[in-house]
């Protein structure tokens, strides 16, 4: 008896084992393993970190997407683009509320003074994708470096 509860013991284990190693299997060829060290990521890791970066420039939703990520996941490249877009955001939303405070001063001309604002804004924007579709970790000017040292925490 003992050895037949045993053999129903070692029956059900098995079972249970396979079924959680098929799907730990299917976790590592999607890449989802967490038993990877940082430096010893694959390929298809840097891609991502590299897309990632680049969809933080493109939208709010892509920002979204890259600082919803948990945070050891995310490698330095995305971290450093997306203080870098944060920052922007930042400055995007200032250029706006000041847009509409000066059009009851100023007029339509404060649409000029914001367009200014604006237009440097998508600038620097375009310089950041370049920079994160070449992978590199170069500073926007103006705001490249205050955003690495306002945002460290980020």
């Amino acid at each position: 008896m003992l050895a037949l509860g045993r053999k129903i013991t070692d029956d059900n284990l098995l079972r249970w084992s396979s079924r959680v190693s098929s799907w730990l299997g299917d976790f590592d060829q999607v890449g989802m393993s967490s038993t990877w060290a940082l430096d010893q990521r694959p390929a298809e890791a840097h891609q991502l970190d590299r897309k990632l970066s680049i969809m933080c420039y493109l939208s709010v939703f892509g920002w979204l997407l890259a600082y919803r990520t948990p945070r050891p996941q995310r490698s330095a490249l995305v971290n450093f683009h997306l203080r870098q877009m944060t920052l922007l955001h930042l400055i995007t939303v200032v250029c706006l509320v000041a847009q509409v405070g000066l059009l009851s001063t100023w007029g339509w001309s404060s649409l000029m003074v914001s367009g200014v604002g604006i237009g440097a804004i998508m600038l620097m924007r375009m310089l950041g994708v370049m920079a994160a579709i070449s992978g590199s970790c170069e500073p926007l000017p103006l705001v490249g470096r205050l955003a690495q040292w306002l945002l460290r925490d980020l």
